[in-house]
């Protein structure tokens, strides 16, 4: 969501997105601000009421002109808002849903689904899986997917190539992306 001094109320529509996620695709976060999302919260209180957090909103932006605003944590009450400024290229691209191709510029490639980096390319013809303690038929079709390996679950653990994951994380393989 941008912000701008024009589309200030934008704000209340941020979608959620992580502090990493964001830096990944060329971000800077400049503040992180912990406001009441109930409507009900006093000046008084922790978290930043509504006239506190539009305040701190509008000095921000009239410090550093266009932002990017991401929910980066929620509760039921309280949300934690990161504001993000551009500053340079995204080393990151989304290849599927919830799915982002990284290239960490050192001849490694990461496929990170969701928060989770299911498939590390090391560089040397090898693959670390991690399943991020998800087995699940999503992680197992998106390590199919984009990479050489076989992966499926017997009895909530997964396995790669017939291998339980839970006995080795590092195997032959390549990313197909």
């Amino acid at each position: 969501m941008t912000i701008t001094s024009t589309t200030i109320e934008n704000v209340f529509r941020a979608k959620a997105c992580s502090v990493d996620t964001m830096e990944l695709k060329g971000y800077t976060l400049i503040e992180e601000l912990f406001a009441d999302s109930s409507g009900f919260g006093r000046d008084d209180e922790m978290a930043l009421s509504v006239n506190q957090f539009e305040r701190r909103v509008k000095e921000l932006v009239a410090e550093h002109g266009k932002l990017t605003a991401k929910i980066t944590g929620q509760g039921m009450f309280q949300v934690y808002v990161g504001l993000f400024k551009k500053t340079g290229p995204a080393i990151s691209k989304t290849i599927a849903s919830n799915v982002l191709l990284i290239d960490r510029g050192d001849g490694k490639r990461v496929v990170r689904l969701y928060e989770t980096d299911i498939l590390t390319e090391n560089g040397d013809g090898t693959l670390t899986v991690n399943n991020g303690g998800y087995a699940t038929r999503t992680t197992h079709k998106r390590i199919n997917e984009f990479s050489s390996l076989y992966a499926n679950s017997r009895a909530f653990e997964t396995y790669i190539n017939g291998t339980n994951l839970a006995e080795c994380n590092t195997y032959e393989g390549s990313l197909r992306v």
